[in-house]
């Protein structure tokens, strides 16, 4: 009977965890805890963090921008955007947003503020094949790094975690063709916090931002009032996400390249998709062709409060033999 259900419990398991050392990944998945831990407040004040940026774009000028939050702790937070001629504020509080300036649709950079900030934290599933763990000395520091495949389908990339071995703080996450690196931590109610972020992408640095946090002692009403000429909106109590009901792909093509373009967009009430903008291209030369065709895809529309609602949501379209 024993070796029945021992033989069962190796069947459930994902056909990509057989041929690893589970040493080796019980080490990685507990060296990834640690850098969780030491990312993380456990009990965060009011505080404010403002994170400014400059993005490089090969061909064009670079831009500056910045992102900055104020979170009054149980109250609510007040988060503003600014780029170029873009500039958003929200206020959360009571249930309800205000909003104002411009779309909401955020421009591609300061999406990848917010994923990148205040520290981008992973974990590894089924589809992450550990290989090793190795020691490296950089910039004076020595680091515990794991070396690691993700499976995708039938591609797979080839991945690296790298954490300083003295404080257990991720410094440097390449994952298939990104590269994050982070420095000049500081310490935040318990946390320590990454001052620097360099962000690039095949090889080329996309972006750097510089982070800074600080604890807000004088929460005083005005902190959370609302901007001028500010839309309310109410928040969901409840809430259904859309639902694809049509979402063609491109047509495969006849060459050996396979690629994806994420686009982002406003799902409408009217289960189209508006407001459509790239937010990661493999090939810029297919950005136009994933736009149209983006358009093209139908929804059944969120459902905010009983009601159909606009949600915003990013769509992937896989351009095969292209």
């Amino acid at each position: 009977m024993k070796l029945e259900l021992l033989l069962v419990s190796l069947l459930l398991l994902p056909p990509s965890l057989f041929g690893q050392d589970v040493k080796v990944r019980q080490e990685a998945i507990q060296l990834l805890e640690r850098a969780h831990a030491v990312s993380t407040s456990p009990n965060l004040p009011n505080l404010e963090r403002v994170d400014t940026f400059r993005v490089f774009d090969p061909g064009s000028l670079t831009q500056e921008g910045s992102f900055s939050r104020v979170v009054v702790q149980g109250t609510g937070r007040r988060d503003e955007f600014n780029i170029g001629d873009y500039h958003l504020v929200n206020v959360y509080t009571h249930g309800q947003v205000a909003v104002a300036g411009a779309s909401k649709i955020l421009p591609s950079p300061l999406m990848d503020v917010l994923r990148l900030t205040p520290t981008y934290l992973v974990r590894f599933d089924a589809e992450d094949i550990i290989h090793e763990i190795v020691d490296r000395e950089e910039g004076g520091r020595m680091l515990r790094c794991i070396e690691f495949d993700t499976i995708r389908g039938q591609m797979s990339d080839r991945n690296e975690l790298c954490m300083d071995s003295s404080n257990g703080t991720l410094v440097s996450e390449k994952l298939r063709n990104e590269l994050i690196e982070n420095s000049d931590f500081f310490p935040f109610a318990g946390a320590l916090i990454p001052g620097k972020i360099t962000y690039s992408v095949g090889g080329v640095t996309r972006m750097e931002i510089t982070q800074t946090m600080t604890e807000l002692e004088d929460a005083t009403p005005n902190v959370l009032a609302e901007p001028p000429n500010a839309q309310i909106l109410k928040m969901c109590t409840t809430f259904r996400r859309a639902i694809g009901i049509s979402m063609p792909q491109p047509k495969q093509g006849t060459l050996d390249g396979n690629y994806d373009v994420v686009v982002r967009g406003m799902i409408g009430a009217d289960g189209k998709v508006h407001e459509a903008v790239v937010q990661e291209s493999e090939r810029p030369d297919l950005n136009a062709e994933a736009l149209s065709l983006a358009q093209e895809w139908v929804f059944t529309p969120a459902v905010c409060n009983g009601k159909p609602n606009p949600s915003e949501a990013s769509l992937t379209l896989h351009f095969q033999d292209r």
